[in-house]
């Protein structure tokens, strides 16, 4: 059990960032999320046994199994990689953090299992962190510079509020009219309508925006605050007069078009500069032109001779460090369950692009065609599953693209066969080989296997089993017959990959081939492979001619591996299987003209775009058509000249089920009494396996007789065929059935049956019996219901039709009944929803109401915890309470009887802000009215009110400054804070008045009567002036003038007072320096005594 500790923990979560794109490097070199934790202890401490989670339902999910030492009143970095080690100073957890999922947290647990400190994962910008203001502090800030393994200073406030549009992404006919707003009073809203990023050079919002053309609208709020980071961008693409028939991918950023209109690959050097991989972001709408999803990332080249088309592919992946989305969200493919993509391939048909590839001869299909046939045939390998979309850039129409699903990428692995990033090999040879994943000893693994093919013979059964252990022999197979079939002239030594998982709790961990580019098919483009013809003549043995393109023996280890009699039959029977199924010329064309179907109304803007003809495009298609129907004849009677003497025919097979059974013929042929007979074709000297696989079996005929030696007796059978042949599987009769249906009236009652033991909730409910077999019924009925009779259409109730427990033999089809009647009933009723503030004074009310007869008993559930019982003699009844969940009525009782409870109430607690704000200074002065007020509240405050005590107008600005105009002796300044759910909180602190004595008097005057200085004046505040004596002296110490009131020495602008420069007989005072005494007492009684110079000039 784990609980959460509200006390003060000296380990705490510091910081974090899973935004962290290019800014903090691991010991691995890779920029991964990270979590920094605080020690504020005196004492350095180790975690070991301590616990770290990004989910509340796993709080143990990743622990510290070894020592680890945060120092005294230090910080320690741990990253979020799911290496899952601890290796010197560097740890590495099992997960990794996802900002954008939303429902993430990180959680920190001691040893015992407590949980010490958890913070919500909330999104950032790129780069960016999250923090405590600084280290150990309770407020929580933005870092736009983050901190790790550093004290956490410079913090920033949240960002400014990302801005709003007041019209959806999509479509719309003419124009659209475009306001955007804000919530943030100190912002500027800037925006740009041509993809690219705003800045705060870009245009500043200051009306409504009218869209005539397709365009993205892009916005960001900068606040005017200095510590308040720009916001998140806000971005639409509004298609103006522009309709489709397919999903349309919408892309922009400021530097997108540079890779994707100009081809700007690289920065710097053309072979060796940076690669160029502009961020940018996207956007999916479906056919109808509604937004699915959308989401920033970064975009980069895909494609190589396609590259020099104008029609570019690149490689688009979802960046989670970006702040604004993980994935993007779509059941994307049919053929695929995913709904969740990083990366995708977006590509215009490559090299079977149309207009561009090959002199105008593309049909803009082929390989997405080719890939789809092998998925939907099942072919044992990977394939980039397509959907066909219109691709928009920064506003412009860009034509008809596919979007592919990215096979050579860790996601992919894992999403299907839980082999992640650092459990895969994968090899890969476009011109040259490297290895993709599994570093150098991926290379060294297949390079051992392909010696120990190609050094042993394969006809060796034990031989051909260690192979099979380690390779997927099918896949191989399969990737020689779809290459050979579709005449592909470009693989082998290119567009080849292949790989296995090493992880032994996942799937696939035998070598495989993935499919990469299969442009250049059905005699288009050239023939990099040097295969020796393109043509729909070509033998399906040719590969077997060719040495070894690509170096990696894929050629040499088929060669070998043909030598084994097991490896050569299932090619051979893999083809037929196929040929004769998903691979016949019927099926390729149904789904070729399926696929063609889909783009054929985009075509003519696609050309209306980048060229060519509609009539030349048909063309094309038909000429692929025309090569796919030679191709599938020419294919099949080309084996046996490839393979005479060893294979012959093909002959015709003809498979019958004689009775009800089930018999698969050779790979996924199944034949039953519901298509029997089966016809096909299959070739001599190959061994053609049959199988029972259900029913009653009894024996084989093999017609002609007497040509195969059998066991007609055993459920397997394998025919080397000399001819044309006809299997017969006979099965015996089965024991006649008859369908029961149980069925209870009337319905929608919690009454069950027992059936010979098994328990039947829902009606009617149909079981199948052998005929005459026993049937035992009894019925369980709901408590509100009683027992009325059986009732039977056709077998004969063995205990009458009024006994509840009852038997039956099966004699016929049947409808057993049970009928019930209502009890007299009773009910009560529960309702309430409510939601309140965590920290509201008030509590939500549940309701509860009976009409049965007095005394009412109820018992009620809070989240499925069952309460004790209440008895109450009032028809209604509330219960106060505080608690968040879900309310249900267990049971109700009245006086008399038991009755039905109906209903449902549901609290909702709100989490509430913190209000908190500090007051510099807390003391004014007569000397100084003003003070500046902090807001330190937590939460996601959205409003705030500021009343400071002296009865002038609130304030509603985040930091407040505030004069006073009077001398109050204190001032109680109150905060009331609300956040986005409406819930509030107040805090409230004194502002002290304090008067502070002060005085000026001049050291020289000059009572010469020019006007200027001709009076001794003083200046004063905060003096007792009752208690005011001052007297003046010459150099003999002989008192010239004196004065207690303080008053007539304070001179004024309308006033003629201060001394005049006359002694006590009223003599002018000769020029000379004077000794004044001084005494006063200030405000609070403190007493002064001062003494100095003042000089008289004549």
């Amino acid at each position: 059990m784990f609980v959460v500790s509200f006390s003060r923990a000296q380990v705490l979560i510091n910081e974090y960032s899973a935004a962290n794109f290019d800014s903090y490097l691991d010991n691995y070199n890779e920029y991964e999320d990270w979590i920094e934790l605080y020690n504020s202890s005196s004492n350095s401490i180790d975690l070991n046994g301590w616990y770290l989670s990004d989910r509340a339902s796993n709080p143990v999910k990743w622990s510290f199994t070894s020592s680890f030492i945060i120092p005294a009143n230090g910080v320690a970095v741990i990253f979020c990689s799911s290496r899952d080690e601890i290796i010197g100073n560097n740890a590495h957890t099992n997960f990794k953090l996802t900002q954008t999922k939303n429902n993430e947290k990180i959680i920190l647990s001691d040893p015992a299992g407590t949980i010490v400190d958890s913070v919500d994962l909330i999104p950032n910008l790129t780069s960016h962190s999250r923090g405590r203001e600084t280290n150990g502090s309770i407020n929580w800030s933005v870092f736009t510079t983050p901190t790790p393994s550093a004290n956490n200073f410079n913090a920033q406030l949240e960002y400014s509020e990302k801005p709003s549009f007041s019209q959806a992404a999509g479509y719309y006919t003419g124009s659209v009219n475009v306001s955007i707003t804000t919530n943030d009073p100190n912002a500027t809203v800037y925006y740009t309508t041509n993809g690219d990023q705003p800045t705060i050079n870009s245009s500043v919002y200051s009306s409504p925006i009218t869209i005539t053309t397709t365009s993205v609208l892009k916005a960001i709020s900068v606040s005017s605050l200095a510590n308040v980071p720009a916001s998140f961008t806000e971005y639409a693409t509004y298609f103006i007069n522009d309709n489709h028939t397919i999903p349309i991918l919408s892309i922009s950023g400021d530097s997108v078009d540079v890779l994707i209109e100009d081809g700007v690959q690289n920065i710097g050097s053309w072979w060796n500069g940076t690669p160029h991989e502009p961020y940018g972001t996207v956007e999916w709408f479906n056919a109808q032109g509604v937004l699915i999803d959308k989401g920033t990332g970064d975009f980069n080249k895909h494609g190589n001779d396609s590259w020099a088309y104008d029609q570019r592919g690149f490689d688009y992946v979802m960046r989670d460090q970006f702040g604004y989305n993980y994935a993007l969200k779509d059941d994307l493919f049919y053929t695929k369950d995913r709904d969740e993509y990083q990366r995708v391939i977006v590509k215009a048909a490559a090299n079977d692009n149309y207009p561009a590839s090959f002199g105008g001869s593309g049909a803009h299909i082929r390989d997405a065609y080719i890939q789809h046939l092998s998925q939907i045939s099942d072919l044992r390998m990977d394939e980039r599953s397509s959907s066909n979309c219109i691709l928009y850039m920064n506003g412009r129409y860009w034509g008809v693209y596919e979007i592919r699903e990215k096979v050579d990428d860790h996601d992919f692995t894992d999403h299907y066969y839980n082999q992640e990033k650092d459990s895969i090999q994968f090899l890969k040879t476009w011109g040259g080989t490297w290895v993709e994943y599994g570093g150098p000893q991926a290379q060294t693994d297949w390079d051992n296997l392909k010696n120990y093919i190609l050094s042993n013979p394969m006809n060796n059964g034990a031989n051909y089993t260690t192979v099979k252990s380690q390779f997927n022999t099918g896949s191989l197979i399969d990737y020689f017959l779809l290459n050979s079939y579709v005449v592909c002239a470009d693989w082998l030594n290119w567009n080849t990959a292949w790989w296995r998982g090493m992880a032994q709790t996942g799937e696939k961990k035998k070598w495989r081939y993935t499919l990469w580019d299969m442009d250049n098919t059905f005699d288009h483009g050239t023939n990099y492979t040097g295969i020796p013809t393109q043509s729909v003549n070509a033998d399906p043995c040719d590969p077997s001619s060719l040495n070894d393109p690509g170096g990696q023996g894929h050629i040499p280890i088929w060669n070998a591996l043909i030598t084994n009699e097991d490896f050569f039959d299932d090619y051979l029977n893999r083809w037929q299987d196929l040929a004769n199924g998903h691979l016949s010329c019927a099926n390729m064309i149904d789904v070729l003209d399926s696929m063609i179907n889909v783009i054929d109304p985009e075509m003519p803007a696609q050309i209306a775009r980048w060229g060519g003809s509609y009539s030349t495009w048909q063309q094309n298609v038909q000429d692929l058509r025309n090569f796919i129907n030679q191709r599938c004849s020419t294919m099949n009677v080309g084996f046996v000249p490839c393979y005479q003497p060893a294979i012959s025919g093909p002959y015709d097979v003809t498979v019958e089920i004689l009775g009800q059974g089930e018999v698969e013929m050779s790979n996924n042929n199944f034949i039953n009494d519901a298509n029997t007979p089966w016809n096909d074709q299959r070739f001599g000297g190959v061994k053609l396996p049959f199988e029972v696989k259900s029913g009653n079996f009894q024996n084989w005929d093999v017609i002609p007789s007497g040509v195969y030696t059998y066991d007609p007796n055993v459920d397997t059978l394998v025919l080397d065929l000399q001819g044309d042949v006809t299997v017969i599987a006979n099965f015996i009769a089965p024991i006649p059935t008859k369908d029961i249906v149980f069925n209870t009236s009337p319905g929608g009652t919690n009454t069950s049956l027992n059936v010979n033991g098994n328990n039947i909730v829902n009606f009617p409910h149909t079981e199948t019996f052998l005929l005459n077999d026993t049937v035992d019924i009894n019925a369980n009925i709901d408590p509100l219901y009683s027992f009325l009779s059986w009732v039977s259409d056709s077998n004969y109730l063995n205990s009458g039709t009024s006994s509840i427990n009852n038997s039956f033999y099966v004699l016929y089809n049947d409808t057993i009944t049970l009928n019930i009647f209502e009890l007299p009933t009773i009910s009560a009723f529960i309702s309430g929803n409510d939601t309140i503030c965590e920290n509201s004074k008030s509590n939500a009310e549940i309701n509860f109401s009976f009409n049965g007869v007095a005394p009412h008993t109820f018992t009620y559930s809070i989240n499925g915890d069952i309460q004790p019982s209440i008895t109450t003699m009032n028809p209604f009844y509330f219960i106060p309470t505080k608690i968040e969940g879900v309310y249900d009525l267990v049971s109700y009782f009245d006086a008399n009887e038991q009755g039905n409870v109906s209903g449902q109430a549901i609290v909702t607690i709100k989490p509430a802000p913190t209000a908190s704000f500090t007051v510099s200074p807390d003391t004014i002065t007569n000397l100084n009215l003003t003070t500046q007020l902090y807001d330190q509240s937590s939460g996601y405050i959205t409003s705030r009110i500021w009343d400071f005590g002296d009865n002038s107008p609130n304030q509603y600005d985040l930091n407040p400054t505030h004069s006073y105009s009077d001398s109050n002796s204190v001032y109680q300044i109150s905060l009331i804070v609300e956040d986005e759910n409406g819930c509030r909180d107040t805090s409230s602190k004194y502002l002290w008045y304090q008067e502070e004595s002060w005085i000026y008097i001049p050291n020289a005057f000059t009572p010469d009567l020019d006007g200027i200085n001709d009076r001794f004046c003083i200046s004063y505040g905060g003096i007792r002036e009752n208690t005011f004596v001052f007297n003046l002296y010459n150099k003999n110490s002989e008192l010239i003038f004196s004065t207690n009131d303080i008053s007539s020495l304070e001179c004024s602008s309308t006033s003629i007072s201060g001394w005049n420069g006359k002694d006590l007989n009223g003599n002018k005072v000769p020029m000379g320096v004077y000794i004044y005494e001084l005494y006063y007492q200030d405000v609070n009684g403190w007493k002064y005594n001062k003494t100095n110079s003042l000089l008289i000039v004549r």
